[in-house]
Formats: C-alpha cells, sequence, structure tokens
C-alpha cells in the first residue's frame, strides 16, 4: 500500500485551504478560482478512469487509517471545523477534489506532496471514496451559534443554492455537487469565505456569483442553517 493514502484524502479532499500565506499562490492558478472559463464538470483523464473503478470500503478503511489524526476514525473531523466533516460525503466528490488536487486544479500546497501519484494510486482513491461514503459515527458536528435557522435557510433559498446542493443539503451525487448538510459550522463560513473572496482554487463559478456580494453575517447565517440539517441519508425523502 502506498505511503499515506488515508491521511491525503482526508485533507484533500475537502480540507481547509491553504493558510493566508499560501493564498498568493493560490490566486495564481490560471485554472481555478471560479473563473468563467472554468468548467467545473470537464474531468480530467485521471477522474475519468478513477469513476470507472469499483471502490471497496473495505480496502478503503485500512487506507485510511493514516488519516485519523486529524480526520478521526469515520472522517468526522473536527467539530471546530478545522478538518471538514467527511463521514457520508458523495464517492464522487471525493474524487473530483483529490483528482483536482493531483491536477493542479484546485491549489492545495500543504497536500500536493500527499497528493502526488506516487502517495497513492487510482484504486486507492476509489477505496477511500467509497469508505467515506458509507461511513458512519455517533459524534456531533460543530454548530452554528443560532437555534434559529429562518434567516439562514431564507438565504439558502433564495440564492439558489438548493437547486445544486439539494433542499436537504444533500448535494448531488451525479454532478459531484458536495453534501453540506450536518457539515462542521467552522468549516462551512471559512469555505464560503474563500469562495467569495476568489482564494479557493476550482469553485464552481455558478457559486462564486451567488456568494460574490454576501456579507460575514449572511454567510454566517448560511453555515448556521446547514451545520444544523441533520445527516441526509438520515432525513428522510
Amino acid at each position: 500500500m502506498r505511503r499515506a493514502a488515508g491521511c491525503l484524502v482526508a485533507a484533500l479532499m475537502l480540507a481547509g485551504q491553504p493558510a493566508l500565506a499560501d493564498r498568493s499562490d493560490a490566486a495564481k492558478s490560471p485554472r481555478g478560482l471560479g473563473s468563467e472559463g472554468y468548467d467545473w464538470h470537464r474531468m480530467t483523464p485521471e477522474r475519468s478512469e478513477i469513476v470507472k473503478l469499483k471502490g471497496r470500503p473495505a480496502p478503503g478503511r485500512e487506507a485510511f487509517r493514516g488519516c485519523r489524526g486529524c480526520h478521526k476514525a469515520e472522517g468526522e473531523g473536527l467539530i471546530d471545523g478545522t478538518y471538514p466533516r467527511l463521514t457520508g460525503q458523495h464517492a464522487s466528490v471525493i474524487i473530483k477534489q483529490v483528482t483536482d488536487v493531483r491536477a493542479g486544479i484546485r491549489v492545495n500546497p500543504k497536500m500536493e506532496p500527499f497528493a502526488s501519484d506516487h502517495a497513492m494510486s487510482p484504486q486507492e482513491i476509489a477505496d477511500i471514496a467509497v469508505f467515506l461514503s458509507e461511513a458512519e459515527t455517533a459524534k456531533e458536528n460543530g454548530k452554528g451559534p443560532d437555534p434559529a435557522t429562518a434567516a439562514g435557510k431564507a438565504l439558502y433559498e433564495g440564492r439558489m443554492c438548493h437547486t445544486c446542493h439539494g433542499g436537504r443539503g444533500e448535494g448531488d451525487r451525479v454532478q459531484a455537487y458536495p453534501a453540506l448538510a450536518a457539515q462542521h459550522y467552522g468549516y462551512l463560513l471559512r469555505e464560503m469565505e474563500h469562495i467569495r473572496d476568489r482564494t479557493r482554487s476550482n469553485s464552481h463559478p455558478n457559486m462564486v456569483r451567488s456568494v460574490a456580494n454576501l456579507s460575514r453575517q449572511q454567510l454566517e447565517e448560511i453555515a448556521n442553517y446547514l451545520s444544523r440539517l441533520p445527516d441526509f441519508r438520515k432525513a428522510g425523502p
């Protein structure tokens, strides 16, 4: 098994963007930052290869072992959002984000050494993706500060976020749109700020436009709402 296969996926897939000191590197990327020329749906050759593989959850759990120091046993991450909740995330989302890092489309200098092709094989990516998509955890996710979620729900729906991420925050497996329900509040807020400020590469252009003029308070309200939604797999139809 290749070195650090598990560690790399958890941090690669939905891990926090580069620290502030790294953002200048991200801004130089010609292929990210939600530009009008960025095609979210265009597959890299490697991604096209991996989605055809049959992921195996048992080997995926084993490959994920090296990642548990940060992302914990079932991919639940950290409650403060330093590391995202990967538990139950669509396999297609994990595969897209990992292969985007490997192709230089998503810029994350901290993870590039772990994402190189000598660190993890295409089959290991497929295995870990399936393991995480099926993972369960009893650990609570980090919730926003306000039990009242009406304002966040109104923004989420008014900004048409639900057209991609679903009415229950379930995302879209086919389109590789991430599930957001029960994600950590801190992570949701940080990533929306990165997308709004164009410091997260490989952002969907539609989302960049959707959050472009939102205030910090409005982003907090959306993050609060999504963090308080239950795992979409348990929320019913």
